[in-house]
């Protein structure tokens, strides 16, 4: 039976990588902003476990992820623009999926069970204005270029992981950032102008 749900995990997210690098052209033409969302959440999901069914409302047949648990529209646009997803009880990993939110304001997946290293790409969502990944088992170090390309964000959280290396010096190129948390264990802080960490 495990096996059985092993397979079937892997030929959905083969299904979710095939479907994402060949359906965006054909659904940008039918639909551009609905469809983006909806296709970058699934793939997102894909890489989740969700063991308290708390996404059991996130339906790729939908036309719009905005009635789902955890996402917010903007009224006038009907786009994505708030992911809450804190304590939600998730593991895994942090996917690309949540590269097709262009209007992703707010992601926070606080209080989880995300694991793995953080790419540089979560940082990079034009609108982003709050990054919380605070209190997971996200690991590794941080990637020298993750603050390179902020320009929108003001506050970040990525306290209480288990993060190793030292706080990237990339983070001095984040001018408009207004808080910062890096609490984190194994981290060795360095202390940039204009920031208490």
């Amino acid at each position: 039976m495990r096996a059985f749900l092993k397979m079937k995990r892997l030929l959905i997210s083969l299904f979710a990588l095939v479907l994402a690098a060949t359906v965006p052209v054909f659904v940008r033409s039918l639909n551009p902003s609905l469809s983006d969302d909806v296709l970058g959440l699934i793939v997102f999901k894909v890489d989740i476990q969700d063991p308290k069914g708390k996404l059991v409302s996130w339906n790729e047949d939908d036309d719009s992820p905005c009635s789902w648990a955890g996402v917010k529209c903007n009224p006038k646009s009907n786009r994505v623009s708030e992911l809450n997803l804190d304590g939600f009880s998730l593991s895994g990993r942090i996917g690309r999926g949540l590269l097709q939110l262009q209007s992703l304001r707010k992601l926070s997946l606080a209080q989880n069970n995300l694991t793995g290293t953080i790419s540089p790409n979560v940082a990079r969502v034009d609108n982003l204005r709050v990054l919380d990944l605070s209190e997971n088992g996200l690991s590794g170090a941080i990637p020298e270029d993750f603050f390179r390309q902020c320009g929108s964000l003001r506050v970040i959280s990525l306290a209480k992981n288990k993060f190793s290396g030292k706080i990237p010096d990339s983070l001095s190129s984040c001018s408009t950032l207004a808080s910062i948390n890096c609490r984190l264990i194994g981290f060795r802080a360095r202390y940039h102008s204009g920031f208490g960490l």
